[in-house]
């Protein structure tokens, strides 16, 4: 049994005019103690995914559609809601929200925060929970924890405040950890920190980590596999090293072409042209087709289905689709002519 499995999740927003599709088709597999990361820009439907895992849509605007399934640990959480519902988030499975100024309470001190999340997941009476909460602190990389609990979200820096959100996530010792964009705003010196917290604490608790991310760098120093959200469909997911040794989807390859490289900094950057469309009218056919460099005539009539990948170089078949050794690509370039719709 896999710790979440996801099946045909659609997530709609509600507009004044046509639902937004968000989220649109996704299926996802995350095996206990693995690290899976969504790449994508904004607008892909990452985020919108992690929120439908925990119900935390926006109330009267947000809505999963009927035929999909989100299973954690072969409960269906999809419909859930009540005690379960509540026991699930922020015990079994928790969240690092993308910013911690508005994630966190201003009005409250830091540690009285994380003290209320560890009182509610945790049988612990009000002394143990207060070692738990500066436990945390420390395991974090706060120093001086009994002197920063007492600190409000305010006084501490961009890092620290992460830091606290991280805390605040593993106070109910979850199994499940989804990170969105955790290392947004911060220097690369403090997001390498945290993306070594993260990796350091997800060993030592064995968790699940999925790792929400616009950024390839990031997630290519953490995750084990990785999922790359186009439109709200996954274009292409595969082991991480593979896709960053030979991206197959022209818009994996243009994630590739637009990033930073230390190693070649005479390479000139080669960014996507364009900007994604919007949710409540995604283009006929491959939605990344108005974008792509190699468009053909078929990408704009039919909307290629995801199946097991072809290198482009020598035709080497990748077997089997994700998690597994190989890969899946959504693309009628690799699909050939007996891909099927």
């Amino acid at each position: 049994m896999s710790l979440l499995e996801i099946q045909k999740l659609r997530t709609h927003i509600r507009t004044a005019g046509d639902d937004a599709r968000a989220v649109d088709g996704v299926d996802l597999l995350l095996e206990e103690g693995e690290s899976v990361g969504l790449v994508g820009e904004s607008g892909s439907g990452k985020t919108l995914l992690a929120l439908s895992i925990l119900g935390l849509l926006p109330e009267g605007g947000g809505a999963i559609l009927p035929g999909s399934s989100i299973r954690f640990r072969g409960e269906e959480l999809v419909g859930m809601g009540g005690k379960r519902l509540r026991e699930i988030r922020g015990g079994e499975v928790a969240m690092i929200f993308q910013e911690p100024m508005t994630s966190l309470n201003p009005v409250f001190s830091v540690g009285n925060q994380i003290l209320e999340a560890v009182e509610l997941h945790r049988p612990l009476n009000r002394d143990a929970a207060k070692e738990e909460m500066l436990r945390l602190l420390g395991e974090v990389g706060i120093p001086d924890p009994e002197a920063r609990a007492g600190d409000y979200p305010h006084q501490l820096s961009g890092g620290m405040r992460q830091r606290a959100m991280i805390a605040m996530a593993l106070a109910g010792e979850p199994s499940l950890l989804l990170a969105d964009e955790p290392t947004t705003a911060l220097d690369v010196t403090v997001e390498a920190q945290i993306l070594q917290l993260l990796k350091r604490v997800q060993a030592r608790m064995g968790m699940g980590l999925l790792l929400i991310s616009h950024d390839l760098n990031v997630v290519s120093r953490v995750c084990d596999r990785i999922l790359i959200l186009y439109g709200g469909k996954v274009v292409e997911a595969g082991p991480t090293q593979k896709i960053l040794d030979a991206p197959i989807h022209p818009y994996t390859r243009g994630l590739m072409g637009s990033r930073l490289s230390f190693d070649d900094r005479r390479r000139t950057l080669r960014p996507i042209p364009g900007e994604v469309p919007e949710a409540t009218d995604w283009p006929r056919g491959c939605r990344f087709h108005p974008r792509c460099p190699e468009v053909m005539d078929r990408c704009r009539r039919e909307e290629p289905r995801l199946l097991p990948g072809t290198e482009r170089k020598g035709a080497v078949e990748v077997q089997g689709g994700a998690p597994g050794g190989g890969r899946d690509v959504r693309c009628w370039l690799l699909a050939g002519e007996e891909g099927g719709a």
